[in-house]
């Protein structure tokens, strides 16, 4: 937790830094140049500074770049890679100014992929530095930063010290906008605590702010935020009175956005007034605001009390299509977020790679500043001792030997990291492999989606009934492909982040390997593949039975795509002394060598289509290598081509093997 600086001791300057207002643009809505023109400007002032050795304008140049790939081209990867340099080159020139702004730009790549506690270390970080500094917008640019954070973490206490220690500072800079801020994010605090009256009046204080500095937006906001706690309030003739007023600043503001956030409000109360006329009209009003913004929040919330209002009137057949429209927006929002959640995840993993690096950094500071403290000590110990010449050689030479040691652990140092960057930069390849097999595969069916969809909405009344039956059956393969995907995807990234416990239990493999059996006898039989058991008694093993479950399914799934009609797959288990082998064998088109060797690994993309064009995900086998040596066995095939394929691998018979 932060301690409150003596107020007395920090001065307001004459004018807001130049350093403050150029971090904050990179975050302003504003007309930017495409992205990759301005990193490639970026890159030149950074190839310059380092060909004419100016190391201040390098640090500016690594931040500058890095924040472009932060808010530009939303790359949290690159962006933090370009932090460590900076603040590295900081560290070494002592520039910790600007090591402030390179901890805010940190706490913000951690926030990006949901961080929260990463982010309030990077902001104590940023405002421990600044206080030699004892600039009051310094302070309150951290202190805003870091309520917001605290307040996502759960920190209540936390967020609302820093709030308040923004109101004081406020005296000091003489800023109104920025009392109205953390007067309203205070109001939230409350809020959130469920103490409406004291939401109330902060809020207020914040109207009333806003109103006098004429700065409307923010206006709007408090105002509609008001009219929400005074629903919360049990009052809903001034919740709708607030509603109302701050619908007129956003439509002569037109901001679409807020402007269907308004009127699904208005649309809301006049719906539990049971006025369904007035709440069906302000709805449909929202709804075509929210559409041109793309709000797809707000188009929800449009959906949802539609349906409600033309059920409360009677009209069912508009209810349900108003509840069809709302459950189709619902799901595509869960997705998206889903999707979103999914990319964090990688980043994050990729982003904990680095913490080594940030804390090699910190560890190098600490051990830079205690040498410099024990080359202090001696310079005055020199300095008290220099009419005494043979003791002020000892000592020089001493102090010789001490710097050639540090060089040279530095140099070691330096060396590792260089070791280290080379391994990132392996892995990294090795990551971005795996996201253009993932951005590919998704590709593919999303795009036959599309394609056929809107072959069905543009055509419609041209195809014939079998052409509608063709490209129903092209749309649910593809969907059918897709969802494979990303089942594969899921279950890789549990694996990765250990949201699966790979916890072994002892159980009955031939009764697992029946289940499958019977779960894809019907795909098999659309493709005219007879699928057996081999496997004729009981023969228990001890492994993790979901993983060794999706490895059986995804083995008989690609043999079924890779045999012919008429062709057959044979699935058994074998036991040897301590383990199982499980088989997966079918006459279907087998492989070469050389594909072979490709199997299994993630660091090579190699698809291809099945005897009836099936499309694979890219992703099947690695995912089976992954789980099948999480239960500590391993997976391997045999196969020639045109004479089918067996692939093999091993469970343990008992928790000693495993």
């Amino acid at each position: 937790m932060l301690c409150m600086l003596s107020l007395q001791q920090v001065t307001a300057q004459d004018a807001p830094g130049s350093s403050i207002d150029w971090y904050e643009s990179f975050f302003q809505p504003r007309k930017r140049k495409p992205v990759e023109k301005e990193l490639e400007q970026a890159t030149i002032k950074l190839r310059e500074s380092k060909r004419t050795g100016n190391k201040t304008a390098e640090v500016k140049a690594l931040m500058e770049t890095g924040l472009l790939h932060l808010t530009g081209a939303h790359n949290v990867d690159r962006a933090m890679d370009f932090f460590i340099q900076a603040l590295a080159l900081e560290d070494s020139l002592n520039l910790n100014h600007e090591k402030i702004f390179t901890y805010l730009a940190m706490a913000e790549v951690s926030q990006e992929v949901d961080s929260h506690q990463e982010s309030a270390a990077f902001l104590n970080d940023a405002f421990a530095i600044s206080e030699p500094f004892k600039d009051p917008q310094i302070f309150v640019l951290i202190l805003n930063k870091l309520g917001r954070v605290n307040a996502k973490r759960g920190k209540i206490d936390d967020a609302f010290e820093n709030y308040e220690m923004v109101l004081k500072y406020e005296d000091q800079l003489n800023q109104p906008s920025i009392e109205a801020e953390a007067l309203f994010n205070l109001g939230h605090l409350f809020s959130q605590q469920g103490k409406y009256t004291e939401a109330l009046q902060t809020h207020k204080r914040a109207l009333a702010i806003s109103r006098s500095i004429r700065d409307k937006k923010s206006e709007a906001t408090s105002l509609n935020d008001i009219g929400e706690l005074y629903h919360l309030m049990k009052n809903d003739e001034k919740a709708l009175a607030n509603h109302i007023v701050a619908l007129e600043i956003r439509q002569a503001l037109k901001d679409k956005r807020t402007i269907a956030e308004s009127y699904n409000n208005i649309g809301a109360l006049y719906y539990r007034k049971k006025n369904y006329q007035r709440a069906a009209a302000n709805l449909q009003l929202a709804l075509e605001a929210a559409r041109a913004a793309q709000a797809q929040e707000q188009i929800q919330k449009s959906y949802e009390y539609l349906s409600f209002c033309y059920q409360a009137v009677g009209d069912f057949k508009k209810a349900l299509n108003y509840k069809d429209e709302y459950l189709s927006i619902h799901d595509f929002i869960v997705n998206e977020r889903n999707e979103q959640q999914a990319l964090a995840t990688a980043n994050r993993y990729a982003l904990k790679k680095r913490e080594s690096q940030i804390d090699k950094l910190e560890i190098d500071r600490i051990q830079r500043e205690k040498e410099i403290a024990a080359q202090k000590k001696f310079r005055n110990v020199l300095f008290g001792l220099i009419g005494l010449g043979c003791i002020i050689v000892i000592l020089v030479t001493y102090l010789y030997i001490v710097k050639k040691r540090s060089n040279k652990v530095l140099q070691e140092a330096n060396d590792k990291v260089q070791l280290q960057n080379i391994a990132l930069q392996d892995l990294n390849a090795t990551k971005d492999k795996f996201f253009s097999i993932i951005s590919h595969d998704l590709k593919g069916p999303l795009n036959s989606l599309t394609s056929f969809s809107g072959l069905l909405i543009n055509h419609t009344d041209s195809l014939s009934k079998d052409e509608i039956k063709m490209l129903a059956k092209d749309l649910d393969k593809s969907l059918k492909n897709l969802f494979a995907l990303l089942e594969n995807l899921l279950e890789w990234s549990r694996s990765q982040t250990g949201k699966i416990e790979f916890k072994p239990e002892a159980f009955d493999v031939h009764k697992l390997l029946e289940e499958n059996k019977d779960l894809l006898t019907a795909q098999a039989q659309n493709k005219k593949i007879t699928l057996e058991n081999g496997s004729t008694q009981q023969q228990m093993i001890y492994a993790h039975k979901n993983s060794v479950n999706t490895v059986v399914r995804n083995l008989i799934a690609n043999a079924i795509k890779f045999t012919p009609e008429g062709g057959k797959i044979t699935v058994s288990a074998q036991q040897q002394a301590d383990s199982v082998v499980i088989s997966i064998a079918d006459t279907g088109v087998g492989m070469s060598k050389d594909v072979m060797n490709k199997l299994f690994r993630i660091d090579t993309k190699h698809t291809t289509k099945g005897t009836a064009d099936e499309k694979g995900t890219g992703l099947g086998l690695i995912l089976c290598k992954e789980f099948v040596e999480k239960n500590g066995g391993h997976i391997w095939v045999e196969s020639e081509e045109g004479k089918g394929s067996v692939f093999r691998f091993t469970v343990p018979r008992n928790s000693q093997a495993n």
